[in-house]
């Protein structure tokens, strides 16, 4: 049964069953929710450090930020939990060396969502019949291994699980089949870095795009965007300083002025008000665009209402997708289900790319 393949024990388990201090590596925001987290569940973290370049005699949460050397000197023997999340290669290779030689962990809480609710064994359960639909809907062993491990990290937070199944992002676009005069919609364009990224990919395969629509509604990303974009693409181009949503209507936006910016409608406070559209109600494509179409949702927590928005596009000219799956706990069953509701006649395949934790995982989908 799918159930028997998810992990019962959880990090929190085993940091409470350790009888080993419990020390924090980073500071910030990821440092701010694990420290709520072990208040709550009554574990206690005996004390936090950083990289030796970001010692300097400070303070986060009451604790003087150590090295990782005076940690060393004041116990034996310890748990590490990861408070940061990063990309960079150097960084990861130097957590995977500590993972070695010391038990460590890294929580992979919600960027959105119920912060409390952590994705552990008890709310994958309470989703099984949902998690399990779209395991089913999978294609190939490796896409099934990344829905297994990811799901099994977030429980566990033990690296094992991510070590195998990470992929260079070329292997996620060679899923989708993507054709000539390629028509790009961008939902979440940021500075215009994916579409370069893009660009690039296509460039060795010999591939142009004729055609894109770049949607990004934090102003001062979307000044770099159009700082950025034109006129080094030979493309028409459509520019948004805008959100994708299930419909028009104005939201309020969590300007950070980075990746991270994200949409939000209940906490007021240092919110920007913007205006929200659905992708069927701007997007009109024609004939000869309907030959090659390709959609990226990286919305930052809002791509379940974004897939909403962009249904008719989805049901009537089967576009390939790209879809961020890691923003909110349910993401990685839930987003998958609503394509295939809205058209059943995509192949699914799940891709992991590097990140510790589990960010940038995505879901590429095609026609069958």
């Amino acid at each position: 049964m799918f159930s028997e393949k998810i992990s019962k024990i959880s990090l929190w388990d085993n940091l409470k069953n350790s009888g080993k201090p419990v020390v924090l590596y980073g500071m910030g925001d990821g440092a701010d929710k694990i420290l709520d987290c072990c208040d709550r569940k009554n574990i206690e973290i005996s004390g936090v450090f950083a990289s030796d370049a970001y010692v300097r005699g400070n303070y986060f949460r009451g604790f003087k930020i150590k090295k990782l050397s005076e940690i060393e000197e004041e116990y034996k023997d310890f748990c590490i939990l990861t408070a940061f999340a990063t990309r960079d290669a150097g960084v990861i290779k130097k957590i995977y060396e500590l993972n070695k030689k010391y038990e460590l962990y890294s929580p992979n809480f919600p960027v959105f969502g119920n912060g409390e609710e952590y994705p552990d064994y008890d709310f994958f359960i309470r989703n099984i019949c949902e998690a399990e639909k779209a395991y089913e809907l999978l294609s190939g062993d490796l896409s099934r291994a990344v829905y297994l491990n990811s799901i099994n990290f977030m429980i566990t937070g033990k690296l094992r699980y991510l070590e195998n199944i990470e992929t260079p992002k070329e292997s996620g676009l060679d899923l989708l089949d993507l054709r000539d005069n390629l028509y790009y919609i961008d939902a979440g364009a940021y500075n215009g870095d994916t579409i370069f990224e893009l660009k690039d990919y296509l460039d060795t395969k010999k591939i142009n795009i004729t055609k894109i629509a770049a949607f990004e509604p934090d102003k001062k990303n979307f000044e770099k965007l159009v700082k950025n974009i034109p006129g080094k693409l030979d493309c028409e181009l459509e520019l948004y300083n805008a959100g994708v949503w299930s419909e028009e209507k104005i939201l309020y936006f969590n300007a950070k002025s980075g990746r991270n910016a994200s949409l939000n409608n209940i906490d007021l406070k240092n919110k920007t008000e913007i205006k929200v559209n659905a992708l069927d109600n701007i997007i009109n494509i024609t004939d000869e665009e309907n030959r090659s179409l390709l959609i990226k949702y990286d919305v930052e927590g809002s791509e379940f209402e974004a897939l909403k928005g962009s249904r008719n596009i989805i049901e009537k000219y089967s576009p390939g997708l790209i879809v961020s799956l890691y923003h909110r706990n349910e993401d990685i069953f839930k987003l998958m289900l609503l394509i295939n509701d809205i058209n059943p006649g995509y192949k699914f395949y799940m891709r992991k790319h590097r990140y510790i934790p589990c960010w940038d995982l995505n879901l590429y989908a095609r026609q069958l």
